[in-house]
């Protein structure tokens, strides 16, 4: 059976109403836009997929998202009379003015209680210069999300330490290698960053490279709070990091892992991965 006008009326009513029963706080209503079971992609974002409703609930109840959605730019692809594709653009209106965008790429399907959504993942829309790049990289080393890091990395990318010590690396080469490094590390629990604190951001001659001056503010079981000092120099194609060199301060990752001077392991270069 061919989807009729009545069909597209009701999908797009359903896919318009995702931003009303947010904003409005009925997140009790969900099932009426959502299979019980259905699977919520938020790999864009670092956050792997939601999979049912009481998951979705949960996730929205903890976010501190947009005050405002604004769903436009509807389209419909039949795929058979019991299911379709949708694609449409997403704006989202923060507490502080700003907004973003997102496309959102849906299939409906028919239920004996009329149509629902599926299947949502959820693309981001974001300038991919090297400070949006930087700023997202910050946060994902502040989750400790693999996920939202491995997003941030070229497959060929150069992560290299040039402030390094006999036992540690100088250099890591592909997106798996950093990825695996920075896990190792995060599943140590000898650290936690809470968040970044910008000394000076300075430009290059390279559009794609930019120069920062930091301190990774955090804690740890051995030095309590701390704040670690490094210049990084990254250099980002198309959203993602091509080439980064960390200059981390040895000695001062040292100390926040309870470290002294003759021993140096492998903990401290991971402190310096963010």
């Amino acid at each position: 059976m061919a989807l009729t006008n009545q069909d597209r009326i009701d999908i797009t009513d359903l896919v318009n109403g995702h931003g009303h029963l947010v904003d409005g706080g009925e997140l009790d209503r969900l099932d009426e836009l959502f299979t019980p079971d259905v699977l919520y992609d938020l790999h864009d974002f670092g956050r792997g997929e939601l999979v049912g409703i009481a998951a979705l609930r949960a996730a929205a109840e903890g976010a501190a998202g947009p005050v405002g959605h604004h769903v436009t730019n509807i389209v419909i692809t039949e795929v058979d009379g019991a299911s379709a594709a949708v694609r449409s653009k997403g704006i989202g209106v923060n507490a502080d003015g700003t907004a973003g965008s997102v496309t959102y790429q849906d299939t409906v399907t028919r239920s004996p209680d009329g149509w629902r959504i599926s299947h949502r993942k959820v693309i981001g829309r974001r300038k991919t210069g090297p400070r949006e790049v930087l700023e997202r990289f910050r946060q994902a080393a502040i989750d400790q999300s693999v996920d939202a890091m491995r997003q941030l990395y070229a497959v060929d990318a150069v992560h290299e330490f040039p402030f390094t010590r006999p036992g540690l690396p100088s250099r890591l080469d592909g997106v798996d290698e950093i990825i695996r490094w920075m896990a190792e590390a995060w599943q140590a629990k000898a650290f936690q960053y809470r968040a970044y604190r910008t000394i000076a951001i300075h430009d290059t001659g390279d559009p794609a490279t930019i120069i920062v001056e930091q301190e990774a503010l955090g804690t740890s079981p051995a030095a309590g709070e701390f704040a670690l000092p490094n210049i990084v120099v990254l250099t980002a194609h198309d959203g993602r990091i091509t080439h980064l060199r960390d200059y981390v301060n040895i000695l001062a990752a040292m100390d926040v892992l309870g470290r002294s001077g003759g021993v140096v392991e492998d903990e401290a270069e991971g402190v310096s991965k963010a």
